[in-house]
């Protein structure tokens, strides 16, 4: 129910995003659309109701990825009838449907629902083999290696003060990344089961994730995050997290305000609606969105989440940043949907004074209004008359029209007061007016008409007329004591999620204090390598085979060389053991024939002989021929 889109909004081909509640324009043609405020995916599709709604039933998200969308094909559904239970086609060009069946009537409500993959699968163990090969641009794997055990180590930690330690390392900005976001489903469900110690520091992930200034981050926390906060047992830091965010958070907000409040959880909804005051004050320029998703979610709440709402559109810093255009046109079908809020909206309407082109725009707001609000909101845009006797003539038929009107009426009064007042001279239109109603004027409306014409025939000017204070559209007792019910709720929450914090402090210092790792193994690698990869392993590992191979002939090239130079050596100290002995036998004969000349001659040459053999021998022995 809180993703239908009002009548107004369907009209003008403008949608809610079910993400985070901004109005968004529709594509011509097909039934997705895409929103340029938070880039959440969604499609429509059509369901009836009875014309006459119960209160909006909020629902916990199913648990979805958190950054990656798919587009998918739209088709238009059967609806069935909440009548008698028939199915039928329904006709998207008319917001009213009549059952062929049963002739039941109901109303077309056209929905936009969000775009979300498949579960997210639980985060695995990793080694720092893996964080390496990530490092090193190694793997095919879509996320940070590192982030993915930090989260799997929080949820099998089972110590806490290491848990605390381990929560405490998203005080770190590098673990807010889009792996944090895609896995914050299974963190926020630690979160949620776990000691408050380490339920806040992880919790710090959400909004730093928010703040991170990466918008494609945004779709897929606040989905996650509204599969956890739709629990009035959650922990109250998610939503304060939520709080530090963009406009984008605001529907979530407000969304689980209601759901609490609806099931009596109304210290969790304060929560909630403290957390939405947080993000509004933070968040200046996205005020004007703010203000439109605020008003849109008046459809729908109710409790104290309807008075903070409207309490926040009246006297925050919202007042004033309405769109003027679609502030009317909601206030007219509120009239019509929800008719006790309108009277205290009308206050949010400001526009100045107008030129006769902007008083004409006015006046259309009261001729095309369907309901009696948006009479009621055009009346109190008409400050000061025009010089154009045609417009204030129209603009004096249509107070006229609506002075008696039980409801619209209000409005119309304050605005022939205006038209009086602003004027140094007053119109034949208000003239005629006054004479056709007399005395049946307002005391006001009576007094400023006389005062500036104080000769006039068209009222008894012998009556004094008093000055008196103009009055106030103040809540009625009903919605004030649902403005002070939140206001006092919002009280005790801040009292309350300060409490839980200070009293945390001490087990954060301790945990703190430890050194804790991350990794509890260096490998082996549990992520394949990219083919990419796998193909520069596998080049690399055939350069080291062909090195190595290289290697080892080179080894036994050595060796060869080394055994050939034993093999020489040991020929050359033979051949030089054979010379001396030889020589030695010559030198004892030429010793013992000193004598014999001819003998002596004969001895040397063998000696002679003998040294130019051996150096032949050496020669060829070495190579040298």
């Amino acid at each position: 129910m809180y993703d239908v889109l009002p009548e107004t909004l369907a009209r003008a081909q403008r949608g809610i995003c079910p993400t985070c509640g901004a109005p968004m324009r529709l594509a011509e043609a097909g039934r997705e659309a895409r929103c340029d405020f938070c880039g959440g995916n969604s499609q429509l599709r059509f369901t009836l109701r009875a014309l006459e709604p119960e209160a909006a039933k909020l629902e916990k998200a199913v648990i979805k990825g958190a950054t990656r969308w798919l587009s998918k094909q739209a088709t238009y559904q059967d609806c069935t009838c909440p009548g008698c239970g028939a199915t039928f086609q329904a006709d998207a060009s008319h917001s009213i449907q009549t059952c062929k069946y049963c002739g039941a009537q109901s109303k077309l409500e056209t929905r936009l629902v969000p775009i979300t993959t498949d579960d997210v699968p639980e985060p695995t163990e990793r080694t720092r083999i893996d964080y390496e090969n990530k490092f090193r641009d190694r793997l095919d794997y879509p996320w940070d290696v590192q982030t993915e055990q930090l989260v799997w180590r929080i949820l099998h930690e089972p110590e806490l003060l290491p848990r605390i330690n381990l929560a405490q390392s998203f005080e770190s900005w590098s673990y807010i990344n889009h792996t944090a976001a895609h896995f914050l489903p299974w963190l926020l469900g630690q979160i949620q089961r776990d000691h408050d110690a380490v339920a806040f520091p992880a919790a710090d992930a959400i909004g730093k994730l928010l703040c991170e200034g990466d918008p494609t981050l945004w779709p897929g926390v606040i989905q996650a995050c509204r599969g956890s906060v739709f629990d009035v047992n959650a922990k109250a830091c998610v939503l304060h997290e939520l709080g530090l965010g963009k406009g984008v958070c605001v529907k979530t907000l407000i969304d689980t305000a209601e759901f609490a409040a609806a099931h009596g959880a109304r210290d969790y909804a304060c929560q909630a609606l403290w957390a939405v005051n947080t993000l509004i004050g933070r968040n200046f320029d996205e005020h004007p969105v703010i203000a439109q998703i605020v008003l849109y979610r008046l459809f729908y709440v109710t409790g104290p989440v309807l008075g903070w709402a409207l309490y926040t559109m009246r006297s925050s810093y919202l007042r004033g940043r309405f769109p003027l255009e679609f502030l009317v046109q909601a206030i007219d079908e509120l009239s019509i949907e929800r008719p006790q809020v309108v009277e205290h909206l009308l206050d949010c309407l400001y526009a100045g004074e107008a030129d006769a082109a902007e008083f004409e725009k006015r006046l259309d707001f009261i001729r095309n209004a369907q309901g009696w609000g948006g009479r009621a909101a055009g009346f109190e845009l008409l400050y000061k008359p025009v010089d154009d006797a045609k417009l204030m003539a129209e603009a004096a038929a249509l107070i006229d029209a609506d002075l008696d009107d039980p409801q619209a009426g209000v409005a119309a009064e304050g605005a022939l007061y205006r038209l009086i007042c602003g004027a140094d001279a007053t119109g034949e239109p208000i003239h005629k007016l006054v004479e056709k109603r007399g005395e049946g004027l307002s005391y006001r409306v009576k007094r400023e008409y006389i005062r500036r014409n104080p000769d006039t025939k068209l009222l008894d000017t012998s009556q004094k007329y008093y000055w008196q204070s103009e009055p106030k559209r103040g809540f009625d007792p009903e919605m004030q004591k649902l403005v002070d019910d939140w206001n006092e709720g919002i009280r005790a929450a801040v009292d309350q999620y300060h409490q839980a914090r200070e009293a945390c402090k001490e087990l954060r210092e301790q945990a703190r204090a430890l050194e804790v790792p991350i990794f509890l193994r260096e490998g082996p690698a549990t992520l394949p390598l990219s083919a990419k990869a796998q193909e520069e392993q596998r080049r690399r590992q055939e350069q080291e085979e062909q090195r190595q191979q290289r290697q080892a002939e080179a080894q036994a090239r050595q060796e060869r060389r080394e055994a050939d130079l034993g093999s020489q050596q040991a020929e050359m100290q033979r051949l030089q053991a054979e010379y001396q002995q030889q020589m030695e036998a010559l030198s004892q004969k030429l010793m013992n024939n000193m004598n014999n000349q001819k003998l002596v001659m004969q001895v040397s040459a063998e000696m002679q002989k003998l040294a130019t053999d051996l150096q032949q021998k050496m020669q060829k022995l070495f190579g040298n021929e």
